[in-house]
């Protein structure tokens, strides 16, 4: 049994996002929640809250962290002591890697005026920090140690190994990112339990920041501008006729700070000196801050864009969620736990098509990013068959859908995700159906539920 995906070419979308949501928030007496958000709890004192540094695995970055990072703010951990280190997501390079981490631990200790700090890596991540931490030298920098689904761990520091053995139904991502997850990495580095596990709505203003990088480099986007525009929820289009934000990027892509509306629907577009593509990533809405928001984008040669097939007339698509959608149907999961994605386009003087139901076999459950264009093997037709080259590819997979697009982008795409099987809790992006010719397109859902 394969990823579920219900694909409608042409027909009328009316962008509906009115499910029924369930209560997001878990929390004690002590942390408020009103019509404004929820209160900032105390603030834990410094010599509990040292900094924290996260080491992402192949193919990843920090976005594997940003939940977690929200979660433990949401419970007083200071937003400016939760660091990561991105390094080359596809590299061999362990040894660099770990010169790389010790770096980012210096500049921590010296920061922040502390002794030690507390190390999280995921994955190839703790291959990173066990090599790290086989130094005793640089062992003794580090409090605490949490190694995510991975290499076990090492007997030097305090250590702790939350794994999809003891997240039962968790997949190797979702362990990194789950609230069990986190509340287990919580009490262990705190020393006591979490009153927030979930992604609460905060009082004050929501302020992103972030990087623009190349996957899975994690390069910056250096000389990229990054256009953020309001758009409206229910088609994607641009609400103003100027940007809400522009910046320059630098050689590490770095982006921000800027201040959004709370649960507010904005387009980051990436162009580029030189190219005529531009990289529009459709963000679903923050609830709370956030100083590690990832744009993962392409270099218009990069291997993400060359092995896309384009044209003017289809738009291409990339889902991402940093949790894996489940396919097949496992017996020691409860109920039906596939993950959904329904896609329907509009476009103005298309006719109505026939409704497509098809069950993806190919499509597997380790993958985090779904690619979605018009293979070119079969133009014009939408067949549901692997994608070359992005089925191949580690945590991504690709399907072959034909979605029409407009020139000026005047038609809208509904990318709709039923996370778990979870019919009453929809997960909905609207972005205009922009030809692939010019423009990449991307939908990022959380891993956490949100309108």
């Amino acid at each position: 049994m394969g990823l579920a995906l219900l694909l409608v070419g042409a027909a009328c979308s009316s962008g509906d996002d009115s499910g029924e949501t369930s209560e997001t928030s878990e929390t004690s007496d002590e942390a408020t929640v009103n019509e404004d958000g929820v209160d900032a709890l105390p603030p834990l004192s410094d010599d509990v809250a040292l900094p924290i540094v996260f080491v992402h695995g192949f193919a990843g970055s920090a976005q594997q962290y940003e939940s977690q990072a929200m979660r433990y703010v949401a419970n007083g951990y200071p937003q400016d002591r939760i660091l990561a280190y991105d390094h080359d997501g596809a590299g061999v390079d362990i040894a660099g890697y770990a010169d790389g981490v010790d770096e980012v631990v210096d500049e921590a200790l010296e920061k922040f005026g502390v002794d030690q700090v507390y190390l999280v890596g995921h994955s190839r991540g703790t291959t990173v920090s066990s090599t790290y931490l086989s130094d005793p030298a640089r062992a003794a920098k580090v409090a605490k140690y949490v190694a995510i689904d991975g290499a076990p761990c090492p007997d030097v520091v305090p250590c702790l190994a939350p794994t999809q053995e003891n997240n039962p139904g968790q997949a190797h991502v979702e362990v990194a990112t789950s609230p069990e997850s986190f509340a287990m990495q919580y009490e262990f580095l705190v020393g006591e339990a979490p009153e927030v596990t979930e992604i609460v709505p905060q009082r004050d203003p929501v302020v992103l920041s972030g990087r623009a990088v190349n996957f899975p480099a994690n390069t910056g986007r250096e000389g990229a501008t990054l256009d953020i525009w309001a758009v409206d929820a229910d088609t994607g289009a641009r609400t103003e006729d100027d940007p809400h934000a522009s910046f320059e990027l630098d050689a590490n892509g770095d982006w921000g700070p800027v201040d959004v509306e709370s649960g507010g629907h904005y387009e980051y577009a990436l162009s580029a000196p030189g190219s005529e593509v531009t990289h529009h990533l459709y963000l679903q809405p923050y609830v709370r801050s956030s100083a590690l928001v990832r744009l993962l984008s392409s270099e218009p040669d990069g291997p993400t864009r060359m092995n896309t097939n384009t044209g003017d007339d289809h738009s291409s698509v990339i889902a991402i969620r940093m949790q894996e959608w489940y396919a097949a149907d496992d017996e020691d999961l409860p109920g039906d736990q596939r993950d959904v994605l329904e896609i329907t386009t509009s476009s103005p003087g298309q006719p109505e098509t026939e409704t497509v139901n098809a069950v993806v076999d190919h499509v597997g459950n380790g993958g985090i990013g779904i690619h979605i264009h018009d293979d070119a093997a079969t133009p014009g037709r939408t067949t549901t068959a692997a994608l070359p080259y992005f089925s191949e590819q580690p945590f991504q997979s690709g399907v072959d859908l034909f979605m029409p697009a407009s020139a000026e982008g005047d038609g809208t795409i509904t990318v709709i995700n039923y996370p778990r099987g979870d019919r009453d809790n929809p997960q909905t992006i609207n972005v205009p159906n922009w030809p692939s010719s010019r423009h990449a397109i991307s939908v990022v859902f959380t891993d956490y539920p949100v309108d």
